[in-house]
């Protein structure tokens, strides 16, 4: 299980959002794709605004979610200090972080930060970034290749294969 932090304090920068489809629990087969009332109601769920306080919250208990995650970061001149990858989630609790790498400073520009991570959250996730801590206000970067992506468990890809 991966450490979750309160991130309040930390200076983020924001490398992309993460599609909603890769940590809701909505799990749609192919025959979803045919039911047009099925396939409403995902896309109301991916356009859903926050909840209203009216709403009571479906899933109330602690859950976990497995996710791997990639970038690739270049930088115009060597990072002086440690660059930490990070996913940045909102639950009922709060805003938290969990570190998927950290890289020390050299003389590399570009690298890849990558590791698989759970999750641990109670209600729904409001959202998920992807989110490096220890850039400098003078230092420039480009991120490419962002993926973040749900790991299947051993059920899940039997499920998948007998649909």
């Amino acid at each position: 299980m991966s450490n979750k932090f309160p991130i309040k304090q930390l200076k983020l920068y924001k490398l992309g959002e993460i599609a909603r489809s890769e940590f809701i629990d909505t799990f749609t087969n192919s025959g979803d794709l045919l039911d047009k009332e099925k396939r409403s109601f995902f896309f109301k769920l991916l356009r859903s605004q926050k909840q209203s306080k009216k709403i009571p919250q479906i899933k109330k208990g602690k859950h976990v979610i497995k996710l791997n995650a990639v970038v690739w970061l270049h930088f115009v001149i060597p990072p002086k200090q440690t660059i930490t990858f990070m996913l940045v989630y909102k639950d009922m609790t709060g805003e938290y972080g969990v570190i998927i790498e950290e890289v020390q400073p050299g003389s590399v520009t570009s690298m890849m930060l990558s590791n698989t991570v759970e999750l641990e959250y109670i209600g729904d996730i409001e959202y998920m970034r992807a989110c490096c801590a220890g850039i400098g206000a003078g230092e420039s970067l480009t991120a490419e290749g962002l993926s973040v992506k749900r790991v299947k468990s051993a059920e899940e890809i039997k499920t998948d294969k007998m649909a």
